[in-house]
C-alpha cells in the first residue's frame, strides 16, 4: 500500500542541485552526461562541438519532469566562426547511433561547446533551434569548457527563456558510460587547476573500459552456450525419437516369432504360478498270462501251495473240499 502514495514521477534519490529550482520545468541531468558536456573541448580546428540531448519526459499536474541521461555528439554538422549547418546525412547517421548506443531515448534538444572564453549567445542559435527542435520543453545547453559558464535553455508556451536551476543526479548509467568508452578521441580540457577532475574523468574510464570489454564477451560466451545446448537438446530428442519406433519395431517383430503355446505360456505365467500342478497320469499295461491282481491273504495261500512238499496239503484240503459241499448238499436235502 505505501506504493500508491509514492509521488509521481520517481525521482531519483541522490540528487545535487545547481542554481535554484525552476517552478516551470523539471530538469535532471544524470552525473556522466554532466562530466562529458563540461569536459568537451573543441580541438582540431573546431570551433564548436554540437550534439543531441537524449532522455525522456514526463508530465505531473501539468509540470514537465525532464530527465537527461544520454548525450550524442553529431558529425560533420559545425563550420569555421562557430556556426552550426545541420544536413540530412548528418541527421541519419545521429539517429542510426541513437537507435543504437541509447535505444528507448527521445530528443530532448542539443547541446553547443565551445572553446574556453568563447561565450556562446542563444540568439545566434534561435532559429535553429525552433527548426529542428520543434515542440515545447526542448533544451538548449550551451557550454565554454570547464571554466566557463553554462547555461540551459528552454522553449515553453511563453516562449524561449533561460532555466533558473537543475538537478544532477546519480545512478548506474551504463549506456552513458560505453558511449564515453567508444569515443576515445573526445577531447578533455587538461589545466593544472583542474588536474584532480580530470584524473578522476580518466579513471572512471579507465574502469568501466574494462567492464564493458568483460561484459561482452560473457554475452558471447553464453549465446555460445546457449546455442550449444539447444543443439544437444534437438539431437537427444531425436535419438530418443528413432529409438523408441525401433523398440516398438522389435516388439512387433518378436511378438511375431513367438509360436502361440509360448505366447500363452508367459501371457498365464504369473497365473500358473498360483494354481495346482496337474495330476501325472500312470498308463498300466496289461500282460498276457491270465495274472490278475488278488488280495493279500489269496496271495499268500497261492504262495503256499506253490513251495515244494505241498502237494498232500492240497489233496487234502481239496478232498474237504468235497466232504463239505457234500454235506452242504446233504443238508440241503434233510431240510
Amino acid at each position: 500500500m505505501g506504493e500508491l502514495y509514492n509521488p509521481f514521477p520517481k525521482l531519483p534519490k541522490n540528487i545535487r542541485q545547481i542554481g535554484e529550482r525552476d517552478q516551470i520545468v523539471k530538469l535532471y541531468v544524470e552525473d556522466y552526461v554532466n562530466t562529458y558536456l563540461r569536459r568537451l573541448y573543441p580541438a582540431g580546428g573546431q570551433d564548436l562541438r554540437v550534439g543531441l540531448l537524449l532522455g525522456s519526459v514526463e508530465m505531473n499536474d501539468g509540470t514537465p519532469y525532464i530527465f537527461i541521461d544520454g548525450a550524442m555528439e553529431m558529425e560533420d554538422v559545425t563550420e569555421q566562426g562557430q556556426k552550426v549547418v545541420f544536413s540530412e546525412l548528418a541527421w541519419k547517421k545521429a539517429y542510426q547511433s541513437v537507435e543504437q548506443l541509447f535505444p528507448k531515448r527521445s530528443v530532448q534538444g542539443w547541446f553547443l561547446c565551445g572553446a574556453p572564453g568563447n561565450d556562446l549567445s542563444p540568439l545566434n542559435y534561435w532559429k535553429q533551434h525552433v527548426q529542428y527542435f520543434q515542440g515545447p520543453n526542448k533544451l538548449m545547453y550551451l557550454s565554454s569548457g570547464a571554466e566557463g559558464d553554462e547555461s540551459v535553455y528552454i522553449t515553453s508556451e511563453d516562449g524561449f527563456y533561460k532555466l533558473c536551476g537543475y538537478s544532477i543526479y546519480y545512478e548506474r548509467n551504463q549506456m552513458m558510460q560505453d558511449y564515453m568508452v567508444l569515443r576515445k578521441d573526445v577531447k578533455r580540457i587538461e589545466s593544472g587547476s583542474d588536474e584532480k577532475v580530470i584524473q578522476e574523468f580518466r579513471k572512471r574510464m579507465d574502469e568501466h573500459k574494462d567492464e564493458v570489454t568483460d561484459r561482452h564477451q560473457t554475452l558471447g560466451l553464453l549465446r555460445g552456450m546457449c546455442m550449444a545446448m539447444s543443439i544437444v537438446i534437438l539431437a537427444g530428442g531425436i535419438v530418443m525419437f528413432n529409438n523408441y519406433e525401433r523398440m516398438q519395431e522389435m516388439e512387433s517383430v518378436i511378438a511375431s516369432a513367438i509360436p502361440e503355446r509360448v505366447e500363452s505360456a508367459l501371457m498365464g505365467k504369473d497365473n500358473a504360478a498360483g494354481k495346482d500342478k496337474p495330476e501325472s497320469h500312470v498308463v498300466v499295461e496289461e500282460a498276457e498270462g491270465g495274472v490278475y491282481p488278488t488280495t493279500a491273504a489269496v496271495t499268500k495261500e497261492t504262495m503256499s501251495e506253490t513251495q515244494p512238499g505241498s502237494q498232500n496239503g492240497a489233496a487234502a484240503n481239496s478232498g474237504g473240499a468235497e466232504n463239505a459241499s457234500g454235506n452242504a448238499a446233504g443238508n440241503g436235502g434233510q431240510e
